[in-house]
């Protein structure tokens, strides 16, 4: 079930009031909560929030939305709901919005969202279909349908993609990366920073030390920088004095002739 809540504002603590107020009252608390890179669901505030309700948080990578690809696809959709509307006051258009969301049926689950979570599709404005005939539940309908419910198995979230990024082999043993820049840069800047230390890697992350602070990226936005050897120098030679002793000299010897033009 997806929820979209207009806020005043993205302090900590107004996320916090927005979560318990919409989502905690309704569904109750979540086991796990997904997180961007966001400071404020990083402060103190919404750290001892989660703590408090028995929720473990996790936070995505930066700049790597397939991390968190449900919440992104939502975003996608009700966006383009909000821009279809063409309507300043675009926090009234919310709840319309999210009925459509919420009725439309997923093909690759062959249901609506309403119907996974409520046993039942949402009766909705434009529905013409007469139920004055329909009889009235009884007792054993509903036991028929709790014991249907109950029998049901989750269905698994589907990958709607089929892109494969390309992983160097060289990154499970290179000690320095480059890091790509996925932010929007002006002309001429480079896309990779670095090299950066790696710290320690997964399967699909590696943490880096960026100008002395431990980050962690996903595998796609990195390449192995293939840093040259430091030039050893060879120490200086060093010729000793010889003594008198050790060179063979003659009184007879003479200089050399200096022979000029």
């Amino acid at each position: 079930m997806s929820e979209a809540i207009p806020i005043p504002d993205i302090r900590a603590k107004t996320i916090c009031r927005a979560i318990f107020d919409t989502w905690i009252s309704r569904f109750g608390c979540p086991s796990v909560v997904t997180s961007d890179q966001g400071s404020q669901l990083r402060s103190s505030v919404f750290v001892e929030f989660t703590r408090m309700l028995g929720t473990q948080k996790i936070k995505t990578t930066p700049y790597h939305p397939i991390s968190n690809g449900i919440v992104e696809r939502f975003h996608r959709h009700l966006k383009s709901a909000i821009k279809a509307h063409e309507n300043e006051k675009w926090s009234e258009l919310i709840p319309i919005i999210l009925l459509g969301i919420r009725t439309a049926v997923k093909e690759d689950l062959q249901s609506s969202c309403s119907e996974l979570v409520y046993g039942t599709t949402l009766r909705l404005p434009c529905d013409m279909i007469d139920v004055s005939d329909i009889p009235p539940c009884d007792i054993e309908f509903i036991t028929d349908l709790r014991h249907r419910v109950q029998q049901l198995n989750p269905v698994a979230t589907s990958a709607h993609c089929t892109d494969r990024f390309y992983i160097h082999p060289s990154l499970k043993s290179s000690s320095h990366i480059f890091l790509r820049v996925d932010r929007v840069q002006p002309p001429l800047r480079q896309p990779y920073t670095g090299p950066h230390k790696v710290l320690c890697r997964t399967d699909k992350t590696i943490t880096v030390d960026i100008n002395g602070r431990k980050t962690t990226v996903s595998l796609d936005r990195v390449k192995p920088a293939h840093l040259l050897p430091e030039t050893v120098l060879s120490p200086p030679l060093v010729i000793k004095n010889l003594k008198s002793t050790d060179v063979h000299t003659s009184k007879n010897d003479e200089p050399p002739t200096y022979v000029t033009r």
